[in-house]
């Protein structure tokens, strides 16, 4: 009857898609630097990197510059999959905690989200005659069964 619910995947992909994103970024901005010295240097140009050690550059700098803006990009664009995958993933959860409160709860008409406490969702509740109510929700974990705490009569009989 009731769909159970992912709380922790959405979170954990939005959480590393920012590491992955900014670590992508990192990267990125150490390569174009890097990138820019070496051909500095190369132009006989290297005023603007007076100072700079240059005794661990290579002959293959310029290869390893190429393979380092791909690990960027590839860190970055792995950050971006997260992030969507999780706001995805977060879209349909809210959908999915909605038709199980509403399969329990005919009253209800629409669940807007407000906060997660572990599995208690803090929400505003529309019924079907429009009014609005504040209410915590206590999702079972295992089979997505929506409570809702306290005393609210004008929610209807649970099913």
């Amino acid at each position: 009857m009731f769909e159970p619910l992912d709380l922790q995947t959405p979170q954990l992909a939005v959480g590393l898609g920012f590491v992955f994103a900014i670590a992508g970024a990192a990267i990125l901005a150490h390569a174009t630097w890097r990138r820019r010295r070496l051909q500095a240097w190369a132009a006989g140009e290297s005023r603007r990197f007076e100072g700079t050690d240059s005794r661990g550059e290579r002959p293959d700098a310029p290869r390893d510059v190429r393979v380092e803006i791909i690990a960027g990009f590839a860190a970055l664009f792995l950050g971006t999959a997260g992030i969507l995958y999780g706001m995805i993933g977060q879209e349909q959860q809210n959908s999915l905690l909605e038709s199980n409160t509403i399969a329990k709860y005919p009253q209800v008409q629409e669940v807007e989200p407000q906060e997660w406490h572990g599995n208690l969702l803090e929400a505003e509740v529309t019924t079907a005659d429009g009014q609005h109510f504040q209410v915590r929700i206590l999702f079972d974990p295992d089979t997505g069964e929506p409570t809702v705490q306290g005393d609210h009569p004008e929610l209807g009989s649970q099913q």
